[in-house]
């Protein structure tokens, strides 16, 4: 089942303007803001109908994060839409960097553009044996179960990790793992050492007509701030592929 959030936000009206600022005027934008809310989720549920899936959608009013943190806690994925900058309506932004770490559940980014087909057929598993590969295996076993082609890109670990995995075969250890779950993997590895990690990534996924691309989050919070590791933030902004996620 589905379940359809359209958070509504608080609007929070600074104390040096309140006083040219009616009350009417207030509940008539949040009024609209709802009408819309409602009128859209309709949309998405006929497509939902469609689809043959069954959906479940509300419309919520308060902080959009908070809330869909709290829902996180009693769902298998979340869904979120990559940002669009250019767009004014645009309401994905930050969310994926803050919900990755404040989550309590793996995140399917979505791409703003292109052609998309059904994910989980033709799957790009990122590897480098660090905490975040495994959680993003171990969440998306279930999907590379279901595919046709899984293709394993590996790097080496990161800092601490690479005293610790050296003469390792983590590639070939991460094979036989998917093998003994009835999983075949084809094994790839990033060859040309002056292409960028997120541009091997993205050539890999062109190169195999990807559907999907599974990769651990890489990044921590500082107090309120959401501070994401290179490659992540810059699959977040350009990758034309559904990204799997989990931290």
């Amino acid at each position: 089942m589905i379940t359809g959030l359209f958070v509504v936000p608080d609007y929070v009206v600074p104390s040096y303007v309140e006083a040219q600022i009616s009350v009417d005027l207030i509940t008539d934008v949040t009024e609209k803001a709802l009408a819309r809310a409602r009128e859209t989720l309709t949309d998405y549920e006929k497509m939902a109908d469609d689809a043959g899936a069954r959906m479940e959608a509300h419309v919520l009013e308060g902080q959009v994060i908070p809330i869909l943190r709290e829902h996180t806690k009693y769902a298998d994925l979340l869904m979120l839409g990559q940002d669009q900058p250019d767009d004014p309506d645009n309401a994905s932004y930050g969310l994926a960097d803050a919900l990755l770490f404040e989550g309590a559940c793996p995140c399917m980014m979505v791409p703003h553009s292109g052609k998309l087909a059904v994910p989980g057929k033709r799957v790009l598993l990122t590897w480098n044996a660090s905490r975040e590969s495994a959680r993003a295996l171990r969440e998306a076993m279930p999907i590379l179960a279901g595919a046709e082609d899984v293709v394993v890109l590996s790097s080496e670990p990161d800092n601490a990790d690479v005293e610790i995995a050296r003469g390792h075969p983590h590639a070939d250890e991460l094979a036989r793992f998917l093998e003994s779950h009835g999983i075949e993997s084809v094994s790839s590895g990033i060859a040309d050492l002056d292409v960028s990690t997120s541009d091997a990534i993205l050539g890999q996924a062109a190169e195999m007509n990807a559907d999907l691309i599974v990769m651990g989050a890489y990044g921590h919070a500082r107090l309120r701030e959401i501070i994401l590791g290179g490659v992540t933030r810059d699959l977040l902004k350009q990758s034309p592929v559904p990204l799997f996620l989990a931290h």
